[in-house]
């Protein structure tokens, strides 16, 4: 068996630290597009929200009655805002992140707000998401997840 040189030991160590940070990296590149997708969803920018999925996506959303593509994933949104007299707002509550390669894995709490004209609460409910990204040339999409009311 050869025994470790002292630069050698070092070498590794720092490769071991460099997969770390990009590891960190790329958690929390993925933690700021669940961050734009919930922009998204306040500001009912259906477009923007859109392009944040692959085409070959598949999930088990918290609307409908089952397993989905992305060709409806939208529809909920416009449904968060038809009552013109509230606000809707979220909270987000993130519970794990994990990249393994060029897929991220995420796990997260948001909390439904709607407030009335004196910013009081009228109405709120909280879900659990999980999304997993997968970077596609320069941007993350997301291939696969699933919400539920969080009871």
């Amino acid at each position: 068996m050869k025994k470790l040189t002292l630069s050698l030991i070092l070498t590794l160590i720092g490769s071991t630290s460099l997969l770390a940070q990009t590891k960190d990296i790329l958690e929390d590149e993925v933690w700021d597009m669940e961050k734009r997708y919930w922009e998204y969803v306040q500001k009912s920018d259906t477009i923007s929200y859109k392009k944040l999925w692959h085409n070959d996506f598949i999930g088990y959303p918290s609307f409908g009655d089952g397993v989905s593509n992305n060709a409806k994933i939208a529809i909920w949104i416009p449904k968060l805002h038809e009552n013109t007299t509230q606000l809707f707002s979220y909270t987000l509550y993130k519970k794990a992140i994990n990249a393994i390669g060029d897929v991220v894995i995420v796990f997260y709490d948001t909390d439904e707000i709607w407030t009335n004209k004196e910013n009081i609460v009228v109405r709120k409910e909280t879900y659990k998401f999980t999304h997993t990204w997968k970077k596609h040339k320069d941007t993350w999409l997301i291939l696969g997840g699933m919400a539920a009311r969080k009871l």
